[in-house]
């Protein structure tokens, strides 16, 4: 009796099973027969950026492209996916902009779908690069001073310019925010914008992006700091009641070595309240220093003089930046430079 009992329980599951499966065929095809039906349904309940969605249907990534239909519903708000190279690929909409709910409705169109405000589509800032940057539009005289020296690569000096030039994008430039001076040095010193010759954000940035990175020999921190101190006066430029920034970067001691003496006396000067004219405050100086790649790896050197440059260096780049830690950053690697760009803002600003 019980092997009857079970093979009749077997029985009922499996004729179940069947009538479950030709119901949701019958659904299948009423709605469409590629599934976009159902589709279209799991994308109407929802999906955005916040919180993830109920369905996220990603089957037509790298899918040869519908003709006609460069654009598919990706069954949320904020992407969708497009053609390219006759494969779809993942796109995101621009920020706070969404798909149409005509786009959800049809899964595919010829312009892009983005044209919805959605503020679920809001990028935050760390989606935009710019985590952790709450600095005000602080308005500043800014100096750089930046070593070109040949004991860095000429990859390493890209990267120099562009940590430069993305500290300049976050700040507002011209005559009511910052204004900028700057030079690179190597033997001597090679001026690329003063305050008084441009005051527009294009012209800053574009001196800036020509600025010298071919030196000659030597490092001379001596000279960048005190043309430094000199363009911190009205006759160059300097604003009457705005406080003045320097970041100076270097990856080493003054060369020839028996210059570093010279340089902190200029580095104290470049602090120095007395150094400046009347109504004129001292700059705040902040000091990053990276590895230098050349200098340290020169086989053939005593433990000695090893000893004697470690000393030196210690001594030059303490006289350099302002009292406390957040006026100086030593990094282990020149690909941490953008990692300081945000703390020197804020160290900037701090006191506005």
């Amino acid at each position: 009796p019980n092997v009857s009992v079970s093979v009749a329980l077997l029985n009922w599951i499996t004729d179940m099973g069947s009538q479950i499966l030709c119901v949701f065929t019958l659904l299948l095809c009423a709605s469409r027969t590629d599934g976009a039906g159902i589709k279209s349904f799991a994308g109407s309940v929802g999906g955005s950026r916040v919180g993830g969605d109920l369905f996220s249907d990603v089957r037509d990534i790298g899918v040869e492209c519908t003709p006609g239909s460069p654009y598919r519903y990706a069954d949320t708000n904020c992407t969708y996916l497009v053609c390219k190279d006759n494969i779809y690929e993942l796109a995101e909409c621009q920020d706070a902009m969404g798909v149409t709910n005509g786009f959800k409705i049809n899964d595919t169109a010829t312009t892009n779908p983005c044209i919805r405000p959605a503020p679920e589509c809001r990028k935050t800032l760390s989606e935009k690069g710019v985590a952790d940057k709450d600095t005000k539009a602080c308005g500043f005289d800014l100096c750089l001073v930046i070593d070109m020296s040949f004991s860095i690569s000429d990859v390493n000096k890209v990267q120099v310019r562009s940590f430069a030039l993305d500290l300049l994008k976050l700040l507002r430039l011209g005559d009511a925010f910052t204004l900028v001076s700057g030079s690179t040095y190597g033997g001597q010193t090679y001026p690329f914008v003063k305050f008084k010759t441009y005051n527009t954000p294009a012209l800053i940035m574009n001196a800036a992006k020509n600025m010298t990175m071919k030196t000659k020999k030597g490092t001379s921190t001596w000279l960048a700091l005190k043309e430094a101190r000199e363009s911190l006066t009205i006759g160059s430029g300097r604003r009457l009641g705005k406080k003045a920034v320097v970041v100076v970067f270097t990856d080493g001691v003054s060369n020839p070595t028996d210059m570093s003496p010279v340089t902190i006396e200029e580095a104290r000067k470049l602090k120095d309240p007395t150094s400046y004219q009347e109504g004129i405050t001292p700059p705040t100086v902040i000091l990053v220093t990276a590895p230098n790649m050349k200098g340290e790896a020169t086989s053939g050197v005593s433990q000695a003089e090893k000893n004697r440059l470690k000393e030196l260096k210690i001594n030059e780049f303490a006289a350099i930046p302002s009292e406390g830690s957040q006026y100086r950053y030593d990094l282990k690697s020149f690909d941490n430079l953008r990692d300081v760009i945000v703390p020197i803002l804020k160290a900037s600003c701090d006191t506005l």
